[in-house]
């Protein structure tokens, strides 16, 4: 069976596409990005009672990566441009989940993408991930959905009561978000990190949970 890395970051959508690829029969490798100060651990409660919740849908052991993001993201706010923060940390998730891939053997990568919700899911903006794709297909079920929709599918399967649950977000936001990137610019960002042992550390820090 064809496995999938599900970025999951614990709100309403990333939850739902995944939900819909175990249903094509695909194993899912979620991993979930803790980026915040949450002191009570809110956030990955949160992600460890979904992928619980997911599990019923298939037969499959599933594995659950946690990466904490938050000195990734400190490096990000140092040396890159403060408006570019969220696309340089979207397209180093998908560098991490892309190498995770390679160790779990899979070049697939399912996002909860939604067109034009999030600064990061602008047209422009989902364009500026593609050059990081060479031998990688990105997945978005639910890109020409709508809240609603996404609404009814987690109170249809029973993940309403979890999903809609408040927990720690990102703090790293910026005040301003680019949401029509110049792809010269990002690559003049991150010139400036070294993005290789980044992603490396990033994995080999990572905390991993068998369900």
């Amino acid at each position: 069976m064809n496995k999938f890395i599900s970025l999951l970051s614990g709100g309403l959508d990333s939850p739902i596409a995944a939900y819909l690829m175990i249903k094509k029969d695909f194993i899912p490798i979620f991993l979930t990005f803790l980026t915040s100060d949450d002191k009570e651990k809110t956030l990955k409660k949160k992600v460890i009672k979904i992928v619980q919740a997911l599990s019923k849908f298939t037969t499959n052991k599933i594995k659950l990566y946690f990466i904490n993001h938050d000195p990734n993201l400190e490096l990000f706010i140092k040396h890159c441009e403060r408006k570019l923060t969220c696309i340089l940390c979207k397209r180093l998730m998908i560098r991490i989940a892309k190498e995770l891939g390679n160790l779990e053997n899979t070049n697939i990568i399912v996002t909860g993408d939604i067109l034009g919700e999030q600064a990061s899911q602008t047209l422009d903006n989902l364009f500026a991930y593609n050059n990081i794709l060479k031998d990688t297909i990105i997945l978005r079920p639910l890109i020409g959905r709508d809240k609603l929709e996404v609404i009814k599918l987690n109170e249809k399967i029973g993940l309403y009561e979890i999903t809609s649950r408040s927990s720690a977000g990102c703090q790293y936001n910026p005040q301003y978000p680019e949401t029509h990137a110049k792809i010269k610019e990002i690559f003049e960002e991150e010139s400036k990190l070294e993005i290789n042992l980044i992603i490396k550390q990033s994995l080999n820090n990572a905390e991993i949970l068998k369900f």
